[in-house]
């Protein structure tokens, strides 16, 4: 051990984690920042899109096989109208699929929205053939971008508890309550 350093300063597998650290960080700040926080800021400004009425032309449950396990989609087919031409639709929500392995959440949507119903279809006034029957930030939208985020602050953890004892100026172990990810990480 070199002289003036604790047994907690002097560990082996530093590295290692310091690595998986700034990985984690980086990995998980470059997705969010490219493939999560994008979708989340254009959900949030669905909300203030102009809308305008449309009719339902198809409504029906649609079901297929997926890894051994059966899933549904509502499939809702709609027409709309911008400045006099006609537009087409699938999308219920801005970002998410309806597709899951919930069968009554499907037959929910195809009742909400049977054929021949007159709807609300808000859409994106720059590229108005994006459009939703149900505009602003859903449930999907938060998981995907918070997984994202969860996967940075993990790193950055792992990142600060590890780096933290190398810039001590004392020769005293490290006391508190802290937790040691270094050891949970390391076994």
């Amino acid at each position: 051990m070199e002289q003036g350093l604790t047994p907690s300063e002097n560990r082996p597998g530093i590295s290692n984690t310091t690595s998986f650290g700034i990985i984690f960080t980086l990995v998980g700040a470059l997705s969010f920042y490219f493939f999560g926080w994008p979708p989340l800021k254009y959900a949030y400004e669905s909300e203030s899109w102009p809308s305008t009425s449309g009719t339902v032309t198809k409504s029906e449950v649609d079901s297929w096989m997926k890894d051994g396990k059966s899933q549904y989609a509502a499939v809702i087919k709609y027409t709309y109208q911008v400045e006099g031409k006609e537009y087409i639709s699938y999308n219920i929500g801005v970002n998410n699929s309806s597709a899951n392995n919930n069968m009554s959440a499907a037959k929910d949507l195809v009742q909400e929205y049977p054929v021949g119903k007159t709807v609300d279809v808000f859409y994106d006034p720059e590229l108005p053939d994006a459009a939703a029957l149900k505009p602003g930030v859903r449930a999907g939208d938060i998981a995907i971008a918070g997984g994202m985020l969860l996967f940075a602050i993990i790193g950055l953890l792992v990142l600060f508890r590890i780096i933290k004892p190398t810039r001590s100026y004392s020769n005293a172990p490290s006391q508190g309550g802290s937790i040691d990810l270094g050891r949970l990480l390391n076994g």
